[in-house]
């Protein structure tokens, strides 16, 4: 997602700016914590990144944690899957997200350049603003930038009858008010560049939770994130330093915190500091008696320590350590105009430390403990042209996943989920083989891409539901006071589904000289089964088919779009099936002049069109949560 397509679709979370792309949808747990799943997978199978690097903040572990990071001052979002998302490790598994931005100027800037934006309405009420600027004199470059954000509760369709929270068509306890901005500076040339930057992130939000279901009770987040970034990059260094044609490298400092509290006193605290470093290449093409074979490589550190505490001095996980040193290799051989061979490898070095201390509120002190792992991830893949704008690929990869700190020593009452989570110190390295297939199809007007893929885990670390306990002591479930029990338990699993997208044009110059009406579509499906017992994985999004008719014209261009979901009649919790609902919308943009600017672009878009009842089998609050209701979205962008 970049340009145009990236304001119009950005959104308060990075789950729900990217919701919809084909196989990526979102945990969706209300309006404020939203992180992205891939073909099914969420959690630290979900690699989300800044830049190329780690996102050091505490999303995987806890649905309501929201991911660090402020999408109005992106420039452009990545999604990697499928054997390209080698190159980031096993907690990719599932694919990878990278967030990218221009706080380390990349290019020669001369003289003063950025844009603004402002946005406002939808069903969250939305009110925000933000800029950046930079400027330059060809050689070195400073950069500026500023965001702040503020919703209100939820807006929701009042049919909507489920929910303990919801008021007036509102889900209460849904509002929040973020702020960022970052400094940068770095010396440029046409080969490269060299510099660092200095960001903060705050954002403080209601969960949509209430303690013991008083309303008097909220519970609230407020979390904040300080970054200090270093990275460079040198191209065409092609007999400049050996077999090298490029090198870039980065390293990153983030100190994160957030608290969470009930009618606000502050009842926890978690914190995540740690560092995150990358040197990788591309090495000169080489011309063998088979072809010519180009490739990059990457060597990789990080490491974080984790701390979690209470007021009472109860928590469901001890503080912890991670280490994590990784190498990957990634070469592809063009061994004839129009067909190519590549494969991977990666290995890595993963060390887990339980520092011990603490309880979690049931007398049982978490010990201190350590486990190391060595993950080995491979990948094969082939494409070929097939003539006519055809082409066709294809990738075999074996990747390997060690068990995170809370697979591991979970231990206690979560109350984010009202559930008892209980880790496995024994939990071995999560393995998957995966196969898939692909067909594009492209020409100047047309294009096309179908995709297949299927993934047998001969171990997968799933959250599996193991009878009810008693809350308080976390023992024999009594008939009162008691909870689902899971365990981050090694089972054997299949996922498989298709994807989809393309677009078909409808006809020119029906409306005007210029103008142009395409029909945009999209489908993805994606299931998954436990093979232990033929039952369903949790939290798997059903069939899904979206299709847009858009109108364009020189400056101007307008859409109408519905979505379809399917029932979801496959599930692994209490929560139950989902009705399957379709949602229409509107939107429309138009570029044009305005004083002090090189361009600008007033956008808007009608969401929900219908106020349907929409809930996201992907969510783990969807019973209380429905998507939100009818509203309007404007938006102003300017480029100067």
């Amino acid at each position: 997602l970049r340009g145009d397509d990236l304001v119009k679709k950005q959104s308060s979370t990075l789950g729900q700016t990217l919701n919809g792309l084909p196989g990526v949808g979102s945990t969706d747990f209300g309006p404020n914590s939203s992180r992205p799943t891939i073909r099914g997978l969420d959690g630290d199978r979900v690699r989300v990144m800044s830049n190329g690097g780690a996102s050091l903040d505490a999303s995987t572990l806890s649905y309501d944690h929201a991911v660090a990071v402020e999408s109005l001052t992106v420039e452009q979002i990545e999604v990697v899957r499928g054997p390209a998302a080698l190159q980031y490790g096993g907690s990719a598994i599932g694919g990878a997200v990278n967030v990218i931005d221009n706080r380390i100027p990349k290019a020669p800037v001369k003289g003063v350049e950025g844009r603004a934006e402002l946005r406002g309405g939808g069903a969250e009420y939305e009110k925000s603003a933000a800029g950046l600027v930079a400027i330059g004199d060809g050689n070195f470059a400073l950069h500026f930038d500023g965001s702040s954000r503020k919703t209100e509760n939820l807006k929701v369709p009042k049919q909507a009858g489920r929910g303990e929270f919801l008021n007036q068509g509102s889900l209460l306890n849904s509002d929040a008010d973020q702020q960022g901005g970052a400094i940068g500076a770095s010396l440029t040339n046409d080969h490269g560049y060299l510099g660092f930057s200095v960001d903060t992130y705050r954002n403080e939000y209601g969960t949509g939770l209430f303690e013991g279901d008083d309303i008097n009770n909220p519970t609230r987040i407020k979390l904040q994130q300080d970054k200090l970034t270093f990275s460079g990059e040198q191209r065409n260094l092609a007999g400049k330093m050996g077999p090298l044609e490029s090198i870039r490298g980065s390293f990153s400092s983030t100190d994160y915190k957030h608290e969470e509290s009930v009618a606000g006193a502050v009842e926890s605290t978690f914190k995540n500091k740690g560092w995150d470093s990358r040197i990788e290449g591309t090495h000169i093409p080489v011309q063998t008696a088979y072809g010519l074979l180009k490739g990059a490589w990457g060597v990789q550190g990080s490491e974080f320590k984790f701390s979690a505490a209470s007021v009472g001095g109860q928590m469901f996980v001890p503080n912890t350590q991670t280490d994590t040193a990784a190498l990957f290799l990634f070469e592809e051989l063009v061994f004839a105009k129009d067909k190519a061979f590549n494969a991977g490898l990666r290995f890595e070095s993963v060390k887990v430390d339980s520092l011990g201390g603490g309880d979690n509120g049931q007398g049982n002190p978490f010990a201190a403990d350590s486990k190391k792992f060595k993950p080995l991830s491979t990948s094969i893949g082939y494409r070929q042209e097939m003539g006519g704008g055809w082409t066709a690929t294809s990738g075999l990869s074996y990747t390997e996943r060690a068990p995170t700190f809370y697979e591991l020593y979970a231990n206690g009452m979560h109350h984010a989920t009202e559930t008892y989570e209980q880790g496995n110190a024994n939990n071995q390295m999560e393995k998957g083989t995966t196969l898939e297939l692909g067909m594009k199809f492209k020409t100047p007007t047309t294009r096309a891409n179908f995709g297949a893929f299927i993934t047998e885990f001969n171990n997968f670390i799933g959250l599996i539901q193991d009878g009810e306990v008693d809350e308080s002591s976390g023992g024999t479930c009594n008939g009162s006071g008691c909870v689902p029990k899971y365990n981050f338990t090694g089972i054997k699993a299949r996922m498989y589904g298709l994807e989809a997208d393309g677009r078909l044009p409808i006809g020119r110059g029906v409306f005007g000289k210029a103008s142009e009406l395409n029909m945009d579509w999209k489908v993805d499906y994606v299931r998954g089964e436990n093979r232990a017992t033929g039952g369903a994985l949790p939290r798997i999004s059903p069939l899904r088919l979206s299709s847009a008719i858009v109108y364009s014209q020189g400056l101007y261009s307008s859409h109408v779009d519905v979505q379809y979901a399917a029932r979801q009649n496959r599930y692994a919790d209490n929560l139950g099936a989902t009705p399957s609902y379709t949602m229409f919308g509107l939107g429309a943009s138009y570029k044009t002049s305005m004083a002090g600017m090189r361009s600008a672009m007033l956008f808007m878009r009608v969401e929900n069109l219908t106020n349907v009842e929409a809930r996201n089998a992907s969510s783990l609050l969807r019973d209380m949560a429905p998507s939100g209701a009818r509203a309007i979205k404007v938006g102003l962008k300017g480029n100067f």
